[in-house]
């Protein structure tokens, strides 16, 4: 079967208590609405869906519903009962020997590839959606059969063939064949109480949500997890409430419009095994084209990339309450974009894998104007950045040039542990002259450091210690820097 989708997605997609037991309880169980049609594993989801009438509310028993994709009626509502999987991939289980190799053919399943993806280098078919789970753990693609080793798979399209280095005798192994479990496309549909893992979803396409962001969608106390592409995608006056968000190949969540709201989730180790480069896109979430976007109360952590990402033209961003800890490239980047209020967030051990220059921030504002900045705890462990300020030529947006201007930074705590990274400050490699007039402005904040003399501080053209950065800069007057605490 050959599957397509039917519009691409845009290139980039682009604290509460109750939203922290959400998140430490992962996927809760789900109550069925009185009514709701009962389904059972074995039957057709997308069939009866289809078959019923708009805001129908379907009540999914316990078990395992494989390689249903559904396109919902507006309004219609899965709940699902405390164990009820919906799996995208088909097991395999009938194996020829050959050439010290493991074939499993009739493999016809191809998806759709996204055009202008970069991989890493050493994984050229990160853009080929189909992937291949032993015990539940994803193998690598290799693009040529000589290349196969242990933990890597094969897939030859042309023979309709998957090949395995490793004996798959007495082992589950499955290859993902639909590319999602619900396609965007309507309005105001639920999910709620389900796992749903291992689709066959594009990059930039999601299992919940496909390549379409909807309005009006509630993606609540699911278990999101091994799909291709990303995990979740909405649309405007969504909500992405109280999921585990993880091990999705390229991305968790990603979001497009107004008024949405991801909220109480546990966003984790996402961007890992589809191998895409992660500076192109990747980690816990990312969202363009918004305004009003709420993040809010979420645990974002060991993703492959940033813990959130909001770039291209979001306005009106609040990220509150957030803990941000072990996410590669940094904690929150607000990339070509505008108004934002990051506060009362905590972060740990963020941009180990890219903090050079002054990239790899704990909070990262890179060509974006109008941010506030304050009551954030952030520790830089070993390497990694605080708070980071970066101007580059980036042109114009929907709401004015994307300058580095208007910014303000203050009230924050950043604590910096071990010798290498734990830079903060403004950097220029485009237009200095904007960034030193700008009106950016670093007060009130608190950094401890293990060596006063080092020089941790940016500001436009160079770093400095903590003294010379003050007195080029006009910044952090009233600040104070502790050597250790």
């Amino acid at each position: 079967m050959r599957w397509t989708l039917r519009r691409p997605l845009l290139a980039a997609l682009a604290l509460t208590v109750l939203g922290a037991v959400l998140a430490a309880a992962g996927a809760a169980d789900a109550e069925c609405p009185p009514g709701a049609e009962r389904l059972r594993p074995g039957d057709d989801v997308a069939a009866r869906a289809r078959a019923a009438a708009p805001a129908t509310a379907f009540c999914l028993a316990a078990g395992e519903y494989r390689m249903q994709a559904v396109r919902p009626k507006r309004g219609q509502q899965f709940f699902g009962e405390p164990g009820a999987v919906l799996n995208g991939s088909r097991r395999l289980t009938r194996f020829r020997r050959e050439a010290g190799l493991w074939i499993a053919g009739g493999q016809t399943q191809q998806g759709f590839r996204h055009a202008g993806e970069e991989c890493l280098p050493d994984r050229p078919r990160c853009s080929h959606p189909e992937a291949v789970f032993v015990d539940d753990r994803p193998l690598t693609a290799v693009a040529r059969r000589s290349e196969l080793r242990r933990g890597t798979f094969y897939f030859d399209y042309p023979a309709d063939e998957i090949v395995l280095f490793d004996d798959p005798s007495g082992r589950k192994v499955e290859a993902s064949v639909s590319p999602y479990a619900f396609l965007g496309g309507v309005a105001d549909v639920v999910v709620d109480g389900l796992t749903i893992e291992k689709y066959s979803s594009p990059i930039q396409a999601a299992a919940v949500g496909g390549n379409v962001a909807s309005r009006g969608w509630l993606v609540r106390d699911n278990d999101i997890r091994l799909n291709y592409g990303l995990g979740v995608t909405v649309g405007t006056e969504s909500r992405i409430i109280g999921n585990r968000i993880r091990d999705n190949g390229e991305m968790g969540i990603g979001c497009v419009g107004d008024d949405i709201l991801i909220e109480g989730n546990e966003i984790s180790s996402n961007g890992f095994f589809a191998g895409l480069d992660p500076s192109w896109e990747g980690g816990g979430g990312k969202c363009a084209l918004t305004r009003r976007l709420v993040v809010r109360g979420n645990h974002t952590h060991h993703n492959n990339a940033y813990g959130f990402w909001t770039d291209i033209d979001n306005i009106d961003t609040l990220y509150e309450g957030n803990r941000v800890e072990w996410n590669e490239n940094g904690g929150i980047s607000h990339e070509i974009s505008y108004a934002a209020v990051i506060r009362d967030n905590t972060f740990k051990g963020n941009g180990r894998a890219f903090d050079i220059w002054l990239w790899g921030g704990a909070i990262q504002i890179q060509n974006s104007q109008g941010v506030e900045v304050t009551g954030n705890t952030i520790e830089v462990i070993g390497s990694g950045n605080g708070i980071t300020l970066i101007q580059q030529d980036r042109g114009d947006g929907a709401y004015g040039p994307y300058d580095t201007v208007d910014n303000h930074v203050h009230g924050n705590r950043i604590v910096v542990r071990g010798a290498a990274g734990g830079a903060s400050g403004a950097i220029a490699d485009h237009a200095p002259g904007i960034l030193r007039k700008g009106r950016n402005r670093f007060d009130d904040n608190v950094y401890v450091v293990t060596d006063a003399s080092e020089d941790r501080f940016a500001w436009v053209d160079g770093f400095y210690d903590f003294e010379t950065y003050r007195r080029k800069s006009g910044q952090d007057g009233d600040s104070r820097l502790v050597e250790r605490e």
